[in-house]
């Protein structure tokens, strides 16, 4: 199972050269999973058309939305499996709450915009803090310790009955259904292909605590902590050789 953005490919942007290859290979010997706050819509525009034409769909899982989905291949087409969405009345509650949080707490206060400041779908909604189309080194700088988002989250909380608030990637605050995250992602593709969570291995850019991959740690799932593209081509060579070992 491998996380998306900063892991396999830099964020909004397709995977390497390397790392395309390299899943391209997996996927000749076990299932793949790619599990991020990404919508379907991105993958298939930014992940999908990377891999190469002979790769076998068939045991790749896809789950966008922070695992709200998950879409397999079958008959030659992506079909959702499963989907938890927003109510009308929930999706209302989710943009007044983030209004009032963001007023009360004021930690948008002088911050520049790049771009629309949330990406709302029927199964998540995320806030993006520098606005959607930030540039990495800026979205780097705007809040490495979390502070500012744990501020925001705080004000939500109490708001968002029946949903999560989840920090993740370098601006943003995910919101899904509540128990709706990465490690419900894993337990259910455990369940899917009849092993144990601790038979699979997770490989993302942000384990340490508090960190928006470190939800999967507690269902017993192995991990590697990886620091962008470079990185997860490495750890995939090394889960390659071990095949042939």
């Amino acid at each position: 199972m491998f996380d998306l953005d900063n892991t396999i490919a830099e964020s909004f942007q397709p995977p390497t050269h390397d790392v395309a290859n390299g899943l391209y290979e997996l996927l000749k010997r076990v299932p793949v999973a790619i599990m991020s706050g990404a919508s379907f819509s991105r993958m298939e525009k930014g992940l999908l058309p990377a891999l190469p034409k002979k790769a076998d769909l068939s045991r790749l899982y896809l789950f966008p939305d922070t695992a709200a989905q998950c879409y397999v291949y079958e008959n030659g087409k992506w079909r959702s499996i499963y989907k938890f969405a927003f109510t009308k009345e929930e999706y209302t509650n989710i943009m007044q709450a983030f209004k009032e949080a963001i007023e009360k707490t004021g930690v948008l206060q002088d911050a520049p915009r790049w771009g629309e400041l949330f990406l709302a779908r029927d199964v998540q909604v995320t806030f993006a803090g520098l606005g959607v189309d930030a540039p990495p080194d800026m979205k780097a700088a705007w809040d490495p310790n979390r502070a500012k988002r744990k501020k925001l989250k705080d004000s939500l909380d109490p708001k968002l009955s029946g949903m999560i608030a989840r920090i993740s990637g370098r601006t943003a605050i995910d919101i899904t259904a509540k128990e709706i995250d990465k490690a419900h992602g894993v337990k259910w593709l455990a369940n899917r292909l009849g092993v144990e969570p601790r038979d699979m291995l997770f490989v993302g850019d942000d384990l340490s605590q508090g960190g928006n991959d470190a939800v999967v740690i507690p269902t017993g799932i192995q991990t590697v902590e990886v620091k962008g593209p470079h990185e997860a081509a490495a750890a995939i060579d090394n889960i390659l050789a071990s095949y042939s070992n």
